[in-house]
């Protein structure tokens, strides 16, 4: 019965990421399913029952397949349906006892809360995993649970390690007569403060625009247009050029970019560090700028805030995301 009921799991959790495929197949995006919610007054009413990412799917099934043997083991759960509240605060309450890492935590909770909606319990997970939600801040705060650490190179590392993927790049190209630009994905993220897969994967040819800029697709399918400076659009054109496919590997350059960190002397090894140092130089930029047009240090923090949060991606009154960002 256990094995029926993780082969039932995994084919649930494989339909929704396929839903997903389907509708971007005929041009919907993830930001245009949520603006739909909420004009409807429920913003999760149209992505409930999808999941987005190929990563996110294998993320889910890996918790969701212990938590489907607790549930078997421990309350004698014979079908997904019989899963409910009960063994949904029994998982989380044992995960908390065992002092497992907020981010980790988070995970738990959000994979359940997605079994939920597909098990038609929708109201209820979500409900308890914003009830966990919670109880994690409290014990983060309170200094039982270890929070992220969201590391943030400085800026000195974060420059020695683009001339060390720069000369690796070089070597690769010199030893296998292949180009690779792992050194502009990582210099894009620091000129932009976008995530990983933007500077990579999403990144084409037709991606730049006339007088120094790009778009780059963000979350959900979100274009945004930055500019950059002339020597990097110039760059980024003469290597997009010369090539028919993205900019790069997602998955090669975090890999490389962690060595690369490394090889710099530094520790803070993932590729979202570079979207927190972008975002903290977007900060200073902004807030020395208001303060010399004559507004007050107050005024000028949030304004600076502001155009910090919006830069990536953010509405700039999303004061939660500063957190994550900018302390």
């Amino acid at each position: 019965m256990l094995s029926v009921m993780k082969q039932e799991l995994h084919d649930r959790l494989w339909n929704a990421h396929q839903r997903w495929l389907d509708l971007r197949a005929l041009g919907e995006t993830k930001r245009a399913l949520k603006l739909r919610g909420i004009h409807e007054g429920d913003p999760h009413r149209h992505t409930r029952n999808l999941i987005f990412a190929h990563t996110t799917r294998l993320t889910y099934e890996k918790v969701l397949k212990s938590f489907v043997e607790f549930a078997h083991r421990e309350h004698g759960c014979q079908r997904l349906q019989d899963i409910g509240k009960r063994e949904f605060r029994a998982f989380m309450d044992r995960a908390i006892e065992g002092r497992l890492a907020a981010k980790t935590l988070n995970q738990y909770r959000s994979a359940l809360a997605k079994l939920a909606s597909l098990n038609g319990q929708t109201a209820s997970g979500a409900g308890l995993s914003e009830k966990y939600g919670r109880k994690i801040r409290d014990l983060v705060r309170a200094g039982v649970l270890r929070g992220p650490e969201r590391a943030t190179p400085s800026p000195v590392i974060a420059t020695r390690a683009v001339e060390i993927l720069k000369d690796w790049d070089a070597r690769h190209f010199a030893r296998t007569d292949e180009a690779r630009a792992y050194h502009l994905a990582a210099r894009l993220q620091i000129e932009t403060a976008c995530r990983s897969i933007s500077a990579t994967t999403r990144v084409t040819a037709g991606s730049l625009l006339g007088g120094n800029q790009i778009v780059l697709i963000g979350k959900g399918g979100r274009r945004m247009t930055f500019a950059l400076s002339a020597d990097f659009h110039r760059a980024l054109t003469l290597y997009l050029d010369a090539r028919s496919d993205s900019l790069a590997d997602q998955h090669g350059y975090r890999a490389a970019y962690a060595r690369a960190v490394r090889a710099a002397g530094g520790h803070a090894t993932g590729t979202h560090g570079l979207r927190r140092l972008a975002a903290q130089e977007c900060y200073r930029q902004s807030y020395r700028a208001a303060v010399g047009s004559g507004v007050s240090t107050q005024e000028a923090a949030a304004r600076a805030t502001g155009d910090a949060i919006q830069r990536l991606g953010h509405g700039r009154h999303r004061r939660d995301i500063a957190g994550c960002y900018l302390r």
